[in-house]
């Protein structure tokens, strides 16, 4: 409770410090209603238009294609991905020459820069920042608090390199195992979890200047396919779909969330025809009326397999716009971003989305632009950035919540902590170097065997059973099935102990239930890693719970 009490203290510090010294004034003043109403009067279709999409682009430096983007069709924001990122110095100079940019058209409409910091699995500003362990950690903990001071943390570090906006947090209910997507990225099964955590996140990032999306609606957990890959099915009826999947959303509109970002999924039930992203039924319908959601509707990605496999980007684009949506992402290939706003134009030239519809969203837009100081902070300070990003009050809350998090999903004879006598053998077999380098340096009599991502079983095997059988104890991070696997089938070689920690999604432990223990720490970061660590050593005990069931594999 105390570092928690500092860190509230030097979270006020952080921000108005922010406030005060990371941002130079856009404007002198912050933009008005009254001002925005008479923007959009003065704004040219091609403008409007251009505030409808956000772009991605290569490179970690401004390119002639984003740059024509921003002077010639005003896009209203961009999404930056690992390609444009080296670090938090980098990104603040990268933000703010596109910020720049957008000062020098017409109307100076400044960006919406956004990003998937959603901690663990999706984390897109690593080296040099704080990496927050993910949603399912959080849902192990089962912490409101600690789930705002996550997103807290992600705000300011995000607030202070120049991004205003994060597509986080993942929302979804994930009452799946086999689901090839979402999975760890869900806070759990439960619904009322997600609602709660998910609720307090969203708190955290909006109290410190960087909106908040909740996505995929209208659901995306109970799912086998991967909507980048493929269109997935949902077949379940409403009554269902209202108590499960709709439960956290209707939590984060009741909460102020400022957008909600579509899934490319077919909802029978409510939509016979279309996937959400482009079904009016879905967006108008349920978001807009009876949800009573007013904020932005953001598209994923719409260069998705589940998009791009039945649609054109341009019609596509334009069908998201007519069934609702207020933001197109765009986000790899510039001739389908190029594709997507020409149809947009020539769509409201035609009449096809009126100017009633077009000045709907542009509204919307710029009054989130309103809402997160994007009209009157725009320059990030690289020299305060150093001071901020990665800062160790932000690391300590970091390892706090890794260890919190780490659960111990079996311990048959209670295993865990291991006795460790200096005489002991301990085969550490792992993707990991960094779980070899913790044991390693707290137990030297340790010999590492690295681990591919798909491990050849019976290539493997023979090695890793004459190894096994002249050790003590046998280690395992695994971070899929195939390791998984891997695991079961030394288990029916060797009679050495097995501990297998899961340095991902925890599901894959289906595949291994006769090891003498296992563990879930929900991510391969370094402080979950050594959370899992001191745990097995007995250093600390392990708090989690697992926020989903683990039914073993037939």
């Amino acid at each position: 409770m105390k570092l928690l009490s500092a860190y509230k203290r030097t979270a006020q510090i952080i921000n108005f410090t922010i406030f005060l010294i990371c941002f130079a004034p856009f404007n002198l003043s912050a933009i008005t209603d009254i001002e925005i109403d008479k923007l959009i009067d003065q704004m040219t279709i091609e403008e409007k238009v251009g505030q409808l999409m956000i772009v991605g682009f290569e490179g970690k430096k401004v390119n002639k294609t984003i740059r024509t983007h921003i002077d010639q069709r005003f896009v209203g924001g961009v999404a930056l991905f690992g390609r444009n990122i080296q670090s938090p110095q980098q990104v603040a100079r990268l933000t703010n020459e596109l910020q720049r940019l957008a000062g020098e058209t017409k109307h100076q409409i400044p960006l919406l820069i956004g990003i998937d910091q959603e901690g663990g699995a999706v984390t897109r500003l690593k080296k040099g920042a704080t990496i927050l362990p993910g949603n399912m950690a959080l849902g192990a903990i089962g912490s409101s608090e600690l789930a705002e001071r996550a997103g807290e943390i992600t705000a300011i570090e995000l607030a202070a390199v120049g991004v205003n906006l994060n597509f986080a947090p993942v929302m979804d209910v994930n009452n799946n195992p086999n689901n090839p997507v979402i999975n760890r990225r869900s806070f759990g099964e439960s619904p009322e979890l997600v609602s709660r955590l998910g609720t307090a996140y969203i708190r955290g990032l909006q109290r410190h200047g960087v909106l908040a999306t909740a996505k995929h609606f209208p659901g995306h957990g109970d799912t086998i396919v991967d909507s980048h890959t493929d269109l997935s099915i949902m077949k379940h009826n409403v009554k269902r779909i209202h108590a499960i999947e709709l439960k956290p959303f209707r939590a984060a509109i009741d909460a102020g969330v400022a957008a909600i970002m579509t899934a490319h999924i077919l909802y029978t039930s409510l939509d016979a025809n279309l996937p959400a992203t482009l079904s009016p039924a879905i967006l108008t319908g349920l978001l807009r009326q009876e949800l009573r959601f007013d904020g932005l509707i953001i598209t994923d990605d719409m260069e998705m397999k589940a998009i791009t496999d039945c649609y054109r980007a341009g019609e596509a684009a334009v069908m998201a716009i007519e069934a609702g949506a207020d933001i197109i992402l765009a986000l790899w290939e510039s001739a389908e971003q190029l594709e997507i706003y020409n149809a947009l134009l020539k769509a409201v030239k035609r009449g096809r989305i009126s100017t009633i519809r077009l000045n709907q969203s542009v509204r919307r837009i710029l009054k989130s632009k309103q809402a997160c100081g994007a009209f009157d902070r725009s320059f990030s300070n690289s020299s305060t950035v150093a001071k901020i990003v990665g800062s160790q009050s932000h690391k300590q809350i970091a390892h706090k919540i890794a260890s919190q998090a780490i659960t111990i999903v079996q311990n048959d004879n209670g295993i865990v902590p291991l006795k460790m006598k200096k005489e002991m053998a301990v085969l550490i077999i792992s993707q990991s170097r960094t779980l070899f380098n913790l044991l390693h340096r707290r137990h030297s009599n340790s010999k590492a065997v690295r681990l591919s991502s798909k491990p050849d079983i019976k290539g493997i095997l023979p090695q890793l059973t004459s190894q096994a059988n002249h050790a003590d104890v046998i280690i395992v991070g695994i971070v899929n099935h195939q390791q998984a696997e891997l695991v079961h089938q030394l288990r029916a070689a060797t009679q050495t102990p097995i501990i297998v920690i899961a340095f991902g999604s925890p599901y894959p432990l289906r595949r291994c239930p006769d090891v003498d223990a296992s563990l879930a720490a929900y991510d391969g970061h370094y402080a979950s890693v050594l959370a899992a660590v001191e745990v097995i050593l007995g250093k600390t005990k392990a708090q989690g719970k697992l926020p989903i069931h683990l039914k073993t594999d037939e």
